[in-house]
């Protein structure tokens, strides 16, 4: 419910004052609410509530739709998001600062920050849930891939890598010898 109300007002924030440059007055018809003395979010003296002893004079000194932009930021803050949210808009900013271009998703670099940024969500998450052994095999093979990427970017592009380990905060592992060495055929 509450993620459907952070979405409304989302969509309408680019309406509230101060918040984009779009800043226009917000009324009652915006949220769908034509009546008088009905319920606006977020406004100042709308009338009667349940709880108030006051009577419906306020509604008439204060303009419809007078949105308060104070307490739609607190609303809309990161603080507000649910980890779902936060994991999202964690994801979309690590693959936004490693794209080439505006679209990039899929270049080595962005799946390096966005596997990166899951990786230490999954880590998180396995701290608090040690018994959930599905997300720990899931964890592994996020480990792997990310390994694998990292093999062609080093391959491929040098530079490119040494910026993405630089930082992403990860540790040069190519110089590590193999746990397994292949034994010499001995003549």
């Amino acid at each position: 419910m509450a993620s459907c109300v952070f979405r409304a007002l989302r969509r309408c924030a680019g309406t509230v004052g101060g918040l984009t440059s779009n800043s226009t007055r917000m009324s009652s018809h915006d949220f769908g609410l034509s009546t008088v003395g009905a319920w606006r979010p977020f406004s100042a003296g709308s009338g009667p509530r349940m709880g108030s002893g006051s009577g419906g004079d306020a509604a008439a000194s204060s303009p419809a739709g007078d949105i308060k932009p104070d307490l739609v930021r607190r609303y809309l803050d990161a603080a507000q998001l649910s980890a779902h949210e936060a994991n999202r808009a964690a994801l979309r900013h690590a693959r936004e600062g490693f794209a080439r271009h505006a679209h990039d998703t899929g270049g080595a670099e962005a799946q390096i920050a966005a596997l990166t940024e899951r990786i230490r969500y999954m880590t998180a998450h396995l701290s608090a849930h040690h018994k959930d052994n599905a997300s720990r095999r899931g964890l592994v093979a996020m480990l792997e891939r990310r390994k694998k990427l990292l093999k062609y970017l080093r391959r491929r592009d040098g530079d490119s890598y040494g910026e993405v380990i630089y930082r992403l905060g990860l540790k040069d592992r190519s110089f590590v010898e193999d746990k397994y060495p292949k034994k010499s055929a001995r003549k």
